[in-house]
């Protein structure tokens, strides 16, 4: 609204009788801030009262005076402290001189209850897991990874264990479940006697890349600029170094017959005395490797690349997959598996590779070994243990992907979504279930238009819908980060992402791209009706779509939002980093203050009287109508979503470690 219009209502019915102060001198425009409000009674708020200009300027020294149109509803104060007294509707004016402007104030006569948040859900450990030994004697496996974590699993079952290491842990191997080795960086070695995890004396600070051995008196690691060195069974002593060979895997028949792969293709020999660089066939990065005998030795790289050594000379297998390589391990010349980048699987019979479709995960493979029922155990990112077969495929064992979006449509389901496509179901008060999906990238947003239409989007442009029995991809014709979905209805569904990007379907499979006249990044989409939508992203940036475009709407802060909801046109909330929170009043989008100073991620409410955010360690705030206020929380996980269950009265947060929060009023 222009200031010439905002000082022609001014001046309307609201300003009865004489002023009594003066107009003030360049005045033309008084605002109420905020210009519509909702509060329970018995609860104060203090409206804001400014003289502008005409170049929208403040007047300072400004004096006004301020009425009730229904003081027995909403009383206020000589400074603009408005209570709620009873159930109804008021006008609040500020008048100085001539001029005026109104606030409409409407009082509730009841209030929901608090809610009390305790955790439903929560991971074990969310770090990549980088290596995976498995000892089929005693059903027992380890798998390390960042941060010095080192798993230790038996029947299905995985615990955290504590090594006190801050180095990343890369491979791990051992001869038996009470003689495992682990390397990692900076020359990390640790050992596991069955008991507990000891660092030993390292040769080296290189960092160290796999670790492999023929006996307990025989083991190798290997690792950057060259780095081979070998345990006697009483000291580790240095092999090599100084090569500039970045060593990422080791095999071997026999301590004269050792095989490294690494870095640009290279590929090293060890004959017990000397080093040899062999012809390799390809430039590229290669970083697992196993064999079945001296004359049959598999490597695997960047780009799904197989090489093969058949005892005279290294060769080039045709891929079967564009994804990266990281881990292989074989039972049998004839039984072999190699994993990789987004749940990639691929498996030799002895004739072929082939890739094994949907392992039930989109996380990124690192390693592969067999348990001691003839299964095969991967790890990979986020705590992820996966266990099968190619008969049966894989389930997940352990995995803590962090959940960035939670929806339900009502009938007792909700879904919440996350890294390495991870989607979770909840059916009821049993918990969640990890969803076996199409392989998919990172997801960042659910929402439906009802149980049996559900969006789930993501990273390179992935669309996955649920049709009440699987989720399958619909092609959306973008290689860009989709960051949220809404559906307003069955036939009017948004999403947005990166570079500004918008789109809309009727339902029908099919996406179009609606200009939006930004490149800005939109990071959540929230609507009204198919009508009245908005979105949120970078630099303060709120946009509404009325149902034929899309336009900006003005905003006090450059601050990147990251969530928006609210109840009606005259009152919708946005937040976002460095503790911001903006209201919109039906004129204006104005700041408020947070009673944190956390970073807020996701916003959702009952009414204009109960609305929640949360975010950076695990912070939850709420609004009465009147002040934003602290909750207690049960975590310090960050947290990134947040969806109430229709009808049940139950609020749901996900965020970090597969945390999952369930609010409920007592």
């Amino acid at each position: 609204m222009t200031l010439s219009l905002l000082a022609a209502s001014a001046c309307s019915s609201d300003a009865a009788g004489p002023p009594i102060d003066p107009t003030p001198p360049g005045a033309v425009v008084v605002e109420v801030v905020p210009a519509s409000a909702w509060l329970p009674v018995g609860t104060t708020l203090a409206l804001n009262a400014t003289a502008r200009n005409v170049t929208g300027g403040a007047v300072s020294g400004t004096t006004f005076s301020w009425s009730s149109s229904a003081p027995a509803i909403a009383s206020v104060s000589s400074n603009g402290a408005v209570q709620g007294m009873a159930a109804g509707v008021a006008r609040v004016t500020a008048r100085a001189g001539t001029l005026s402007a109104t606030s409409e104030v409407t009082v509730v006569g009841t209030t929901a209850r608090i809610p009390t948040f305790g955790v439903e859900h929560e991971g074990v450990t969310d770090v990549s897991l980088l290596g995976i030994w498995y000892d089929a004697a005693s059903g027992e496996g380890f798998a390390v990874g960042q941060a010095g974590v080192v798993l230790q699993g038996k029947g299905g079952s995985w615990r955290l264990v504590s090594t006190g290491s801050k180095e990343t842990f890369v491979g791990v191997w051992g001869t038996s479940a009470r003689d495992v080795y682990a390397v990692g960086t900076a020359g990390a070695i640790w050992h596991y006697d069955g008991t507990s995890w000891i660092p030993m004396p390292s040769p080296t600070g290189e960092t160290l890349l796999d670790v492999f051995g023929l006996g307990p008196s025989d083991v190798y690691a290997v690792g950057t600029n060259g780095t081979v060195i070998r345990f006697d069974g009483t000291a580790w002593s240095t092999l090599t170094s100084g090569r500039g060979w970045e060593l990422w895997g080791i095999w071997g028949t026999s301590p004269n017959d050792l095989w490294m792969v690494g870095q640009n293709g290279v590929v090293v020999h060890y004959d017990g005395a000397q080093f040899t660089t062999l012809t390799s066939p390809t430039a590229d990065a290669l970083f697992g490797l196993w064999g079945s005998s001296s004359n049959d030795i598999w490597a695997v790289g960047i780009n799904g690349l197989l090489l093969h050594f058949d005892g005279s000379a290294w060769q080039l297998v045709p891929p079967v997959t564009r994804r990266n390589l990281f881990g292989i391990w074989g039972r049998a010349a004839n039984d072999i598996f190699a994993v990789g980048n987004t749940g990639a699987v691929l498996h030799y019979d002895g004739q072929q590779w082939s890739a094994l479709g949907n392992s039930g995960t989109g996380q990124n493979l690192r390693a592969a070994w067999g348990d001691e029922a003839g299964g095969v155990v991967l790890a990979g990112w986020d705590g992820t243990v996966l266990r099968g077969t190619v008969a049966t495929g894989w389930h997940a064992e352990i995995t803590s992907p962090l959940l960035l979006s939670v929806w339900g449509a009502g009938d007792g389901t909700l879904w919440a979504v996350g890294g390495g496509g991870s989607i979770y179901k909840r059916t009821g008060p049993q918990g969640w279930e990890l969803t076996r999906t199409p392989p998919s990238q990172p997801l960042y947003g659910v929402h439906g238009a009802s149980p049996t239409q559900v969006y789930a989007v993501g990273d390179t442009g992935t669309i996955l819908r649920y049709d009440g029995a699987r989720w399958s991809p619909e092609p959306s014709g973008l290689n860009f980060l989709l960051r949220s979905v809404w559906a307003a209805d069955p036939t009017h569904i948004f999403i947005v992402g990166e570079g500004g990007v918008i789109l809309g379907s009727t339902g029908n499979g099919s996406w179009t791209s609606q200009a939006s006249g930004t490149s800005a990044f939109l990071r959540h989409v929230w609507g009204l009706s198919p009508t009245e939508v908005y979105t949120v992203g970078d630099s303060g940036l709120v946009m509404r779509f009325n149902g034929t475009a899309w336009s900006k709407m003005p905003t006090p802060t450059r601050q990147l939002l990251r969530g928006i909801w609210g109840t009606g046109p005259k009152d919708l909330f946005a937040v976002g980093d460095s503790a911001t929170i903006l209201r919109y009043d039906g004129v204006r989008w104005y700041a408020m203050p947070s009673p944190v100073n956390k970073t807020l991620r996701g916003i959702w409410g009952t009414g204009p009287t109960d609305v929640y955010a949360l975010g950076e360690d695990g912070v939850i705030i709420r609004f009465d109508g009147a002040t934003w206020r602290a909750l207690a929380s049960p975590t310090t996980q960050y947290l990134l979503g947040l969806w109430g269950e229709p009808g049940q009265g139950r609020i749901f947060g996900v965020g970090l470690l597969s945390t999952i929060l369930r609010g409920e009023r007592n």
